[in-house]
């Protein structure tokens, strides 16, 4: 699994800093004869750090899966393409498409800020169903930590992203993506989630294609 930290460093200010307060309490022993406190204003820096597995990349995994829902795979459909994501982006941030490498439903996919299967069961109701849709893993070639020199995307943002993925139960180092469009030619398979098995059943893109 990805693992990151967070810093939160300005080495001048280590100097600078007063006892704690909780020191002060009554009852506390505190030598009568310390200097008086002195108060000052301090920076805090934080920085996303990244600590990638011995082989950051890797081999590309045989296939990978992007996690939609049935209204949006009309659009998927009609198109022709997984289309890159243009929502909440920066004016000058590149849009990707998103993938996992985990076969298990992406809780970033949920539309809703409820996790769990709760949140999955929202999703479905308002989105007619959740959609898996299997590709080969080199059509999303990239991993999150990469994701600001592919894309631009700022720091700040990256971490916000991060940290949501993170409250929401996923797992970022599963992250795949692509600022290319993904055909349906290279769909391997289209599948919706059967909550009443707990499964996924594979549907004929063909025939959802002639529904729509």
């Amino acid at each position: 699994m990805q693992a990151y930290f967070l810093t939160a460093i300005e080495p001048s200010a280590l100097a600078r800093l007063s006892p704690c307060p909780a020191l002060l309490a009554p009852g506390f022993p505190f030598p009568p004869t310390a200097p008086p406190l002195r108060t000052h204003p301090m920076k805090i820096y934080v920085t996303l750090i990244p600590i990638p597995p011995p082989n950051p990349t890797g081999p590309d995994p045989p296939v990978i899966y992007h996690f939609t829902t049935g209204l949006k795979l009309r659009s998927i459909i009609n198109t022709g393409y997984i289309k890159p994501s243009t929502a909440n982006i920066e004016p000058n941030e590149r849009p990707v498409a998103w993938f996992s490498t985990s076969p298990d439903w992406e809780p970033t996919a949920t539309k809703c800020l409820i996790p769990g299967k709760a949140g999955q069961i929202i999703t479905a109701n308002a989105q007619h169903g959740l959609v898996r849709i299997t590709v080969p893993g080199t059509c999303a070639p990239y991993i999150f930590p990469q994701l600001p020199l592919i894309a631009g995307t700022s720091p700040t943002t990256c971490i916000g992203l991060l940290l949501s993925g993170l409250e929401l139960g996923a797992d970022p180092s599963t992250w795949r993506f692509t600022p290319e469009p993904v055909p349906t030619a290279l769909f391997r398979e289209v599948e919706f989630f059967d909550f009443a098995n707990d499964q996924w059943l594979a549907v004929d893109l063909a025939e959802l294609a002639c529904r729509n």
